[in-house]
């Protein structure tokens, strides 16, 4: 895993998964050298994009996890002169998902920065805005 966040890196560690950090910008193309059959990118930035193009190796497979707002800049021609196979995905199998979660498998909680009250949505929507936050939970 890539990352420019050390507090994402760490959760990743933790996990288990070997994680490097990188700076986000275009030095990061000539200092990493790694390519990789399989790459998701779940930046949630306008760049990841090409950084991800970059690390796939060619006949490789390139999931878009991100969203964000606003234009990406794309070029084209590493996805045809790499043969690379690119593939959108915005959500995955729920189902799957919650009986991991209730099976104990998976603890998301690392993820959770703050919950909230449902009936503070609201505050909870501002909260999620800052920056450093993972992710905010509201109950009922």
């Amino acid at each position: 895993m890539y990352g420019k966040y050390e507090k994402k890196l760490s959760l990743a560690r933790r996990a288990g998964i070997a994680a490097k950090k990188v700076r986000g910008d275009a030095s990061d193309l000539k200092r990493v050298q790694d390519k990789f059959r399989l790459v998701v990118e779940a930046t949630g930035s306008r760049t990841g994009l090409a950084f991800a193009q970059y690390m796939t190796e060619p006949r490789g497979t390139l999931v878009l996890k991100s969203t964000f707002h606003g234009p990406a800049p794309v070029e084209t021609w590493p996805i045809v002169v790499k043969e690379i196979t690119v593939v959108g995905s915005r959500c995955g199998p729920f189902a799957k998902a919650i009986v991991l979660l209730r099976s104990g498998k998976i603890d998301p909680t690392p993820l959770i920065t703050r919950t909230f009250p449902l009936l503070d949505a609201p505050a909870a929507i501002a909260f999620a805005q800052k920056s450093g936050v993972m992710k905010v939970v509201l109950k009922a």
